[in-house]
């Protein structure tokens, strides 16, 4: 059975016998009824997709019925049949979300032609609220895992943000997981019913980022043989995710500039002008204000680009996380996979603590996906994880060795310093790390000088 049809008229007319049989015949579950009551208690039980009813019942005006059936069942389809309606009804009973209104006489086949696009069109309409609801599950901000006071801080950001209207730049090293909080951000907003186009700056050479951000006319060059919608154009209305902007030529970053100012543009090749309402999120593992101070990036769309600024710390920053991570990628891939994995030992969450992931989450990811591939058993142990996990040296683990020999004060020197390296000498991120405040480290490191020579 298609689905169920409800027929609703106090008459037994020939026209509802033909009618009903007919939709029979087309694979439809009809039920024949005489009042809006019955209506009701059908709509509670059964949940029809389609209610083809006299607009005159005994027991509820048509604009009444309308209502109420809506209420019950938001989705449902209603066409309205009358012998004596006049054109001003039947507007307004359109207007207030019936589907259809004809006046009796009506062919049989016709009706049937109208039950099944009025299904079709339900079918459609609970088939994108169950992949709204899916999507919205997939990028819920519940989905951003973790604990640690770093992802702790970026979800307060995301979470505060989402409903606003403002552009977002996000910053972190490769595999943090900049495009999932740009989902995220997106799937959580007014304007999470529009679109969300992705385009990855990095992965076009100068000649074609701008006719796949702004699109083209047809012969604007050689090979563009139709005209082209660009990812601005086809983001109108939702959010367009700019992945590594750093690396957009400068020709390219004009035009940006432009459609971030004056929200318009026009196609390579074309003379129109085309406005969007789109929000920029962009991402980048490199460090803009140093580009622009190389002269390599505009400061002016530096600053339209960076509303918000959330940094996504890298996982070495926040290893108290990797236990639910590990867990989330676990349950995860069970479902993607069908794996049986039930747990992973306390000796390989040790592992995978001790190694420093400068592929960060991804990494992490990828170590779970192939350890789950490789283990034997329905818990992951030390044997299953990648080669370079079990290889890794002393020097490679986040657990510092202490020498027998050393003072306190060099033992100190010696944390500091490889917290330096970690960080790459970035002397904020050295600090956090480290659980002091930057004045103290600075005035560590300046008696360090004195005592032992230059540390950083």
């Amino acid at each position: 059975m298609k689905s169920n049809v409800l027929l609703i008229s106090p008459v037994n007319r020939q026209e509802w016998k033909d009618l009903t049989s007919l939709l029979k015949k087309d694979g439809f579950n009809v039920l024949r009824l005489r009042s809006a009551k019955e209506a009701y208690e059908a709509l509670r039980a059964e949940r029809a997709k389609v209610i083809v009813t006299e607009y005159e019942l005994p027991d509820a005006a048509g604009l009444e019925f309308l209502s109420s059936a809506k209420s019950m069942t938001a989705n449902v389809e209603v066409v309205f049949l009358s012998e004596k309606a006049s054109l001003a009804v039947a507007i307004e009973a359109m207007k207030a979300g019936a589907y259809d209104f004809y006046e009796i006489p009506v062919s049989s086949q016709l009706l049937v032609a109208v039950v099944e696009k009025a299904a079709e069109k339900n079918s459609l309409l609970l088939e994108n609220t169950e992949l709204e609801r899916k999507v919205k599950e997939k990028y819920g901000l519940k989905k951003i895992i973790g604990r640690s006071k770093a992802i702790k801080n970026v979800m307060d950001v995301v979470s505060s943000i989402t409903k606003k209207n403002v552009n977002v730049l996000l910053t972190g090293p490769t595999g943090t997981g900049k495009e999932m909080i740009a989902n995220a951000i997106h799937f959580n907003s007014l304007r999470s019913s529009g679109p969300f186009i992705m385009a990855n700056c990095a992965a076009y050479n100068e000649g074609i980022i701008e006719s796949e951000l702004f699109g083209h006319e047809k012969g604007a060059f050689t090979g563009a043989v139709t005209r082209r919608e660009g990812r601005f154009e086809l983001a109108d209305k939702g959010t367009i995710f700019l992945d590594e902007v750093g690396d957009t030529p400068m020709s390219t970053q004009i035009k940006l500039l432009r459609v971030l100012q004056e929200k318009e543009f026009e196609r390579v090749g074309g003379n129109s002008t085309i406005n969007v309402d789109v929000r920029v999120i962009a991402a980048t593992n490199r460090n803009l204000k140093d580009l622009v101070d190389e002269g390599k990036f505009r400061e002016d769309l530096y600053y339209r680009l960076n509303v918000v600024h959330i940094d996504i710390p890298p996982l070495n920053e926040r290893m108290d996380d990797i236990p639910l991570l590990v867990s989330h990628f676990i349950a995860k891939l069970n479902e993607e996979k069908g794996y049986g994995i039930k747990g992973i030992s306390s000796d390989t969450i040790n592992m995978l603590m001790n190694y420093r992931w400068p592929g960060n989450v991804r990494e992490l990811e990828n170590a779970i996906e192939s350890a789950m591939a490789l283990t034997e058993n329905d818990v992951i142990e030390c044997r299953f994880l990648p080669s370079f996990l079990l290889m890794q040296t002393p020097a490679e683990s986040e657990f510092y060795q202490v020498p027998r020999s050393m003072t306190l004060g060099e033992m100190e020197m010696e944390i500091i310093k490889l917290a330096l390296e970690k960080t790459e000498g970035n002397r904020t991120a050295a600090a956090r790390q480290l659980g002091i405040g930057l004045r103290t480290l600075q005035r560590k490191l300046k008696d360090m000088a004195l005592r032992f020579g230059d540390v950083a």
